[in-house]
C-alpha cells in the first residue's frame, strides 16, 4: 500500500506556488539605480563633449602641413592679381579644375584684358573660396567660374580638406551653418586635432605636384603635360568610378545660397559674373537618364540665382586620355582645348557685361 504521507506533491500544486515578489523598497532601489546610471551616462557624454571642444579650441589657428601648398599657391595668385589693381581683368575662380584647366595667357589674348588664375583647391569649400578672393574683385572685372560640382552645389557636409583648413583658419567658420558645424564635430578625427598640437617642420622647401613652385606667372599649373604623367596616374584616372552627384546634389540649396550671397556683392560692385562647366572626366554612366537629368538641370539652377551660365555641363566632358591625375585635372594638352571652348562660349554669348571691344563684336554679330 502506498504511503500517503510520503507521496510526491502533484505537479499542479507545484505550479501554483507563487514566486516571491520584490518588495516596494527593492523596486525603488532598482529604479533609483537605473536613474543614477542614466545620469552618469548623460554626464559622461557632456564631459566628453566639453573635453572634445576644449581640445579643438586649444589648437585653433595652429599651422598644419596639409595647408602649406594651398597657402603658398594663394599667396602667389593673390600677388599676381594685385598687380592689376584698378584695371579691368579676368579672374578665374574655382578649385584645382581651374588651376589645371585654364590657360590664362590664351584667355587674356582672346578677351583682350589680363587674366589671372585664382583656382587652387575646391576642398576648401563653398564658404571659404569666395571669401578668399572677395577683396580682389573690382568694377569691370570678368569673374569666370568653372566651379566643380561639389563646390557649386554643396550640401553643407565638410570634407577633411575643409576641416583641416578651418582648424588653422578659424575665421573661416564664421559663416558656417548649424548643419556644417555639427557635421564637422562628428567627422573631425582625433588624429588631426592632435597633429594641430604637435606641429611640423615648416622650414622644409615646397615639394610635390601642387603649390606655388608648380605655377606659372599667371597662376596656371605647370609640369602637367601628358609626358609628365606617370603610368600609375594614367591607370588611376582610367579606373575612377562615377561620382554620386545625382544622388547627393540634385536638390541641395546650401551651396547655391552661399554663392548667391557673394554673387550679389560682386554684381553690386560692377563685376561681370559668368559660371561655366568645369573640365570633368566623362564616364559612360553620365549618359544615363538620371545623370543626364542632374547635369541638364544645373544651368537653370544657376540662372535662377541671377548669374549667367554658359553652355551645358557636358561641354566640359573629357576622356581619360585628356586627364592628368584626377577626374578634374586636365593635362596641359587638354588645357588649350578647354580654354578655346570657354572663349567660343563667351564670344557667342549675349550676357552684356564683357569688355567693350569684345561686346561690340558680339553685338555686331547678333
Amino acid at each position: 500500500m502506498d504511503d500517503p504521507v510520503n507521496q510526491p506533491e502533484p505537479p499542479a500544486k507545484r505550479l501554483r506556488k507563487k514566486k516571491p515578489r520584490l518588495s516596494l523598497c527593492s523596486r525603488i532601489d532598482m529604479t533609483s539605480s537605473l536613474a543614477h546610471f542614466s545620469y552618469a551616462v548623460v554626464l559622461g557624454l557632456v564631459a566628453w563633449s566639453v573635453a572634445w571642444l576644449f581640445m579643438i579650441a586649444g589648437q585653433l589657428g595652429n599651422a598644419h602641413a596639409d595647408n602649406v601648398w594651398v597657402k603658398g599657391a594663394y599667396a602667389h595668385k593673390v600677388a599676381v592679381a594685385r598687380q592689376y589693381r584698378g584695371q579691368k581683368k579676368t579672374l578665374v575662380v574655382g578649385g584645382s579644375a581651374s588651376m589645371f584647366g585654364v590657360d590664362s595667357t590664351q584667355l587674356a589674348q582672346g578677351l583682350g584684358v589680363p587674366a589671372v588664375n585664382l583656382g587652387v583647391n575646391a576642398g576648401l569649400g563653398t564658404y571659404e573660396i569666395p571669401r578668399l578672393i572677395d577683396p580682389l574683385i573690382e568694377a569691370g572685372d570678368i569673374v569666370l567660374m568653372p566651379l566643380e560640382y561639389r563646390l557649386l552645389l554643396w550640401d553643407g557636409v565638410p570634407s577633411y580638406v575643409t576641416l583641416s583648413w578651418a582648424l588653422e583658419h578659424p575665421e573661416a567658420i564664421k559663416r558656417w551653418s548649424t548643419k556644417t558645424l555639427l557635421s564637422a564635430l562628428s567627422r573631425l578625427s582625433l588624429n588631426r586635432v592632435v597633429q594641430g598640437y604637435v606641429g611640423f617642420d615648416a622650414s622644409r622647401p615646397p615639394s610635390g605636384p601642387y603649390g606655388a613652385h608648380r605655377l606659372n606667372d599667371l597662376g596656371d599649373q605647370t609640369h602637367s603635360a601628358l609626358a609628365d604623367r606617370s603610368a600609375s596616374q594614367a591607370a588611376a584616372v582610367s579606373e575612377l568610378p562615377p561620382e554620386r552627384y545625382q544622388q547627393l546634389y540634385s536638390h541641395t540649396t546650401l551651396g547655391l545660397d552661399e554663392w548667391q550671397y557673394w554673387w550679389q556683392r560682386w554684381q553690386v560692385r560692377g563685376a561681370c559674373l559668368v559660371v561655366v562647366p568645369p573640365p570633368f572626366l566623362f564616364v559612360n554612366e553620365y549618359a544615363s537618364p538620371s545623370y543626364a537629368a542632374f547635369f541638364d538641370g544645373i544651368p537653370t539652377r544657376v540662372r535662377e540665382r541671377g548669374v549667367a551660365y554658359l553652355g551645358r555641363p557636358q561641354d566640359g566632358f573629357f576622356s581619360a586620355k585628356a586627364m592628368f591625375d584626377t577626374n578634374y585635372h586636365l593635362a596641359a594638352e587638354g588645357r588649350a582645348v578647354y580654354t578655346s571652348r570657354l572663349l567660343e562660349a563667351l564670344r557667342s554669348s549675349q550676357i552684356g557685361c564683357l569688355p567693350g571691344e569684345l561686346q561690340r563684336k558680339i553685338s555686331q554679330r547678333y
